[in-house]
Protein backbone atom coordinates (compact mmCIF):
# COMPACT_ATOMS: atom_id res chain seq x y z
CA UNK A 1 0.00 0.00 0.00
CA UNK A 2 1.14 3.28 -0.87
CA UNK A 3 2.05 6.05 1.68
CA UNK A 4 0.57 8.46 -0.54
CA UNK A 5 1.62 11.13 -3.22
CA UNK A 6 2.35 13.51 0.14
CA UNK A 7 5.56 11.85 1.27
CA UNK A 8 7.29 13.26 -2.07
CA UNK A 9 6.14 16.84 -1.71
CA UNK A 10 9.09 19.28 -2.24
CA UNK A 11 7.55 21.18 0.74
CA UNK A 12 8.25 21.31 4.53
CA UNK A 13 7.37 19.06 7.35
CA UNK A 14 4.28 21.07 8.13
CA UNK A 15 2.93 21.31 4.71
CA UNK A 16 3.31 17.80 3.86
CA UNK A 17 1.21 17.29 7.48
CA UNK A 18 -1.05 19.30 6.24
CA UNK A 19 -1.34 17.19 2.43
CA UNK A 20 -1.36 14.38 4.38
CA UNK A 21 -4.14 15.21 6.58
CA UNK A 22 -6.25 16.62 3.37
CA UNK A 23 -5.73 13.54 1.56
CA UNK A 24 -6.79 10.94 4.35
CA UNK A 25 -10.97 11.30 4.92
CA UNK A 26 -10.23 9.83 7.87
CA UNK A 27 -9.40 13.45 9.36
CA UNK A 28 -12.10 15.96 9.86
CA UNK A 29 -12.47 19.25 8.46
CA UNK A 30 -11.90 20.93 11.23
CA UNK A 31 -8.39 19.25 12.23
CA UNK A 32 -7.41 19.74 8.44
CA UNK A 33 -7.98 23.02 9.25
CA UNK A 34 -5.52 23.02 11.97
CA UNK A 35 -2.80 22.22 10.28
CA UNK A 36 -3.07 25.57 8.44
CA UNK A 37 -1.45 27.84 11.18
CA UNK A 38 1.44 25.60 11.99
CA UNK A 39 2.11 25.17 8.15
CA UNK A 40 2.29 28.85 7.73
CA UNK A 41 4.43 29.32 10.81
CA UNK A 42 7.11 27.22 9.58
CA UNK A 43 7.14 29.49 6.25
CA UNK A 44 7.55 32.03 8.48
CA UNK A 45 10.00 30.84 10.56
CA UNK A 46 12.24 29.12 7.93
CA UNK A 47 12.28 32.58 5.98
CA UNK A 48 12.93 34.53 9.16
CA UNK A 49 10.13 36.97 8.44
CA UNK A 50 9.82 38.61 11.46
CA UNK A 51 13.08 40.38 10.38
CA UNK A 52 11.26 42.13 7.78
CA UNK A 53 8.48 43.10 9.86
CA UNK A 54 10.64 44.36 12.17
CA UNK A 55 12.52 46.45 9.77
CA UNK A 56 9.30 46.87 8.23
CA UNK A 57 7.84 48.72 11.29
CA UNK A 58 10.88 50.75 12.15
CA UNK A 59 10.58 52.39 8.21
CA UNK A 60 6.54 53.06 8.50
CA UNK A 61 6.92 54.19 12.73
CA UNK A 62 3.84 55.37 14.41
CA UNK A 63 0.97 56.48 11.96
CA UNK A 64 0.42 59.45 14.13
CA UNK A 65 3.81 60.60 13.16
CA UNK A 66 3.14 60.01 9.67
CA UNK A 67 0.02 62.06 10.17
CA UNK A 68 2.01 65.14 11.50
CA UNK A 69 4.94 64.87 9.28
CA UNK A 70 3.61 63.30 5.87
CA UNK A 71 6.44 61.86 4.70
CA UNK A 72 6.38 59.08 2.09
CA UNK A 73 7.91 55.89 2.83
CA UNK A 74 7.62 53.83 -1.08
CA UNK A 75 11.81 54.74 -1.58
CA UNK A 76 12.25 53.26 1.85
CA UNK A 77 9.82 50.10 1.40
CA UNK A 78 11.32 49.80 -2.03
CA UNK A 79 14.74 49.49 -0.85
CA UNK A 80 13.74 46.89 2.07
CA UNK A 81 11.93 44.57 -0.87
CA UNK A 82 15.23 44.60 -2.84
CA UNK A 83 17.18 44.33 0.38
CA UNK A 84 15.66 42.03 2.52
CA UNK A 85 13.66 39.83 0.41
CA UNK A 86 16.18 38.31 -2.00
CA UNK A 87 16.00 34.70 -2.44
CA UNK A 88 12.85 34.25 -0.05
CA UNK A 89 9.42 34.49 -1.40
CA UNK A 90 7.67 34.13 1.70
CA UNK A 91 9.00 37.52 2.72
CA UNK A 92 8.76 39.38 -0.78
CA UNK A 93 4.91 38.34 0.04
CA UNK A 94 5.32 40.40 2.64
CA UNK A 95 6.99 43.58 1.21
CA UNK A 96 4.67 43.66 -1.50
CA UNK A 97 1.31 43.38 0.83
CA UNK A 98 2.72 45.61 2.54
CA UNK A 99 3.49 48.66 -0.04
CA UNK A 100 -0.08 47.33 -1.26
CA UNK A 101 -1.58 48.54 1.98
CA UNK A 102 0.52 51.71 2.02
CA UNK A 103 -0.80 52.70 -1.28
CA UNK A 104 -3.90 51.94 -0.16
CA UNK A 105 -3.68 54.56 2.41
CA UNK A 106 -2.75 52.58 5.66
CA UNK A 107 0.17 53.63 7.59
CA UNK A 108 1.78 52.40 10.56
CA UNK A 109 1.58 49.03 12.12
CA UNK A 110 -2.20 48.82 10.30
CA UNK A 111 -0.60 48.54 7.09
CA UNK A 112 1.91 46.01 8.67
CA UNK A 113 -0.65 43.62 10.18
CA UNK A 114 -2.77 44.38 6.52
CA UNK A 115 0.12 43.31 4.78
CA UNK A 116 1.06 40.38 6.64
CA UNK A 117 -2.25 39.14 6.85
CA UNK A 118 -2.63 39.27 3.18
CA UNK A 119 0.87 37.88 2.20
CA UNK A 120 -0.22 35.05 4.55
CA UNK A 121 -3.12 34.59 2.53
CA UNK A 122 -1.84 34.28 -1.06
CA UNK A 123 0.87 31.86 0.47
CA UNK A 124 -1.45 29.75 2.28
CA UNK A 125 -3.56 29.80 -1.21
CA UNK A 126 -0.51 28.82 -2.93
CA UNK A 127 -0.17 25.52 -0.88
CA UNK A 128 -3.37 23.69 -2.04
CA UNK A 129 -2.44 24.43 -6.06
CA UNK A 130 1.25 23.10 -5.43
CA UNK A 131 -0.02 19.94 -4.17
CA UNK A 132 -2.55 19.24 -6.28
CA UNK A 133 0.07 20.12 -9.43
CA UNK A 134 2.30 17.89 -8.01
CA UNK A 135 -0.41 14.82 -7.04
CA UNK A 136 -1.21 15.09 -11.11
CA UNK A 137 2.82 14.42 -11.66
CA UNK A 138 2.79 11.56 -9.79
CA UNK A 139 -0.30 10.06 -11.96
CA UNK A 140 -2.56 10.21 -9.12
CA UNK A 141 -5.99 10.27 -10.01
CA UNK A 142 -7.26 13.77 -10.95
CA UNK A 143 -10.45 13.44 -9.23
CA UNK A 144 -8.47 12.68 -6.08
CA UNK A 145 -5.85 15.84 -6.85
CA UNK A 146 -9.18 17.57 -6.95
CA UNK A 147 -10.62 16.20 -3.71
CA UNK A 148 -7.32 17.04 -2.22
CA UNK A 149 -6.67 20.40 -3.02
CA UNK A 150 -10.72 21.14 -2.37
CA UNK A 151 -10.43 20.07 1.01
CA UNK A 152 -7.09 21.90 1.54
CA UNK A 153 -8.78 25.03 0.17
CA UNK A 154 -11.44 24.89 2.82
CA UNK A 155 -9.31 24.42 5.59
CA UNK A 156 -7.22 27.58 4.02
CA UNK A 157 -10.95 29.43 4.36
CA UNK A 158 -11.42 28.43 8.11
CA UNK A 159 -8.26 29.05 9.49
CA UNK A 160 -7.70 31.91 11.68
CA UNK A 161 -5.31 33.86 9.35
CA UNK A 162 -6.09 37.36 10.25
CA UNK A 163 -5.75 35.94 14.50
CA UNK A 164 -1.93 34.60 13.10
CA UNK A 165 -1.54 37.95 10.99
CA UNK A 166 -2.07 40.18 14.51
CA UNK A 167 0.40 37.95 16.77
CA UNK A 168 3.22 37.69 14.12
CA UNK A 169 2.92 41.14 13.32
CA UNK A 170 3.47 41.92 17.08
CA UNK A 171 -0.11 43.40 18.22
CA UNK A 172 -0.89 40.37 20.33
CA UNK A 173 1.09 38.26 22.42
CA UNK A 174 1.52 34.96 21.48
CA UNK A 175 -0.94 32.22 22.86
CA UNK A 176 -1.35 28.28 22.36
CA UNK A 177 -4.02 26.75 21.11
CA UNK A 178 -5.42 24.01 22.88
CA UNK A 179 -4.35 20.81 22.34
CA UNK A 180 -6.93 17.88 21.98
CA UNK A 181 -5.99 14.93 23.44
CA UNK A 182 -8.02 11.60 22.26
CA UNK A 183 -8.39 9.11 25.17
CA UNK A 184 -10.97 7.04 23.89
CA UNK A 185 -12.82 5.16 21.90
CA UNK A 186 -15.30 8.15 22.43
CA UNK A 187 -13.18 10.31 21.22
CA UNK A 188 -12.11 8.76 17.66
CA UNK A 189 -13.31 9.54 14.66
CA UNK A 190 -16.99 11.01 14.43
CA UNK A 191 -19.69 9.16 12.91
CA UNK A 192 -22.57 10.56 10.48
Amino acid sequence: MSDGPYKSLNMTRAWKKFAEWAHKAAFEPEEVAGRVVPALEETWRDEGCGEVVRSIRSILGDARQADMFGQDKSVELEAARRDLSAGYPMRRLIVDHVIQSVANGKLGIDAVCDGVENALRDRAARGPRQVEEHYLRKQSPEAMATRVRNRMEDAVASAPIAGLARRLSGLDAATQPPSVKQQGLEDGVRLP
